[in-house]
C-alpha cells in the first residue's frame, strides 16, 4: 500500500478528492474535461486531475506489483 506525507502533498490531496467521475464505454473514469479549460485563482492547475495520474500509476502498480513478494523483508537487523 503506498503511502504519502499528508502534510507536503496538500494539492494532490485536493486533486483526489475533486477528481469527478464519469461513465465510460469501459466503465468508471476521471472526468478530465477541466483540463483543456485556462487555469484560473479558483481552478489552479495543480488541483486538476494531472497530478493524480501519477498517484494512480503508483498505486496500480503497487496493487499489480507488489514488492513483498519478490524481495524478502528484513526485520529486526540489516539485510
Amino acid at each position: 500500500m503506498p503511502y504519502f506525507n499528508r502534510q507536503n502533498n496538500d494539492a494532490l490531496i485536493l486533486a483526489i478528492q475533486s477528481a469527478g467521475v464519469e461513465r465510460g464505454r469501459n466503465g468508471f473514469r476521471k472526468n478530465k474535461s477541466m483540463e483543456k479549460q485556462p487555469e484560473s485563482e479558483e481552478d489552479l492547475l495543480e488541483h486538476r486531475t494531472d497530478g493524480t495520474d501519477a498517484f494512480d500509476t503508483l498505486y496500480i502498480g503497487c496493487e499489480k506489483f507488489p514488492q513483498h513478494d519478490l524481495y524478502p523483508i528484513a526485520i529486526g537487523g540489516v539485510r
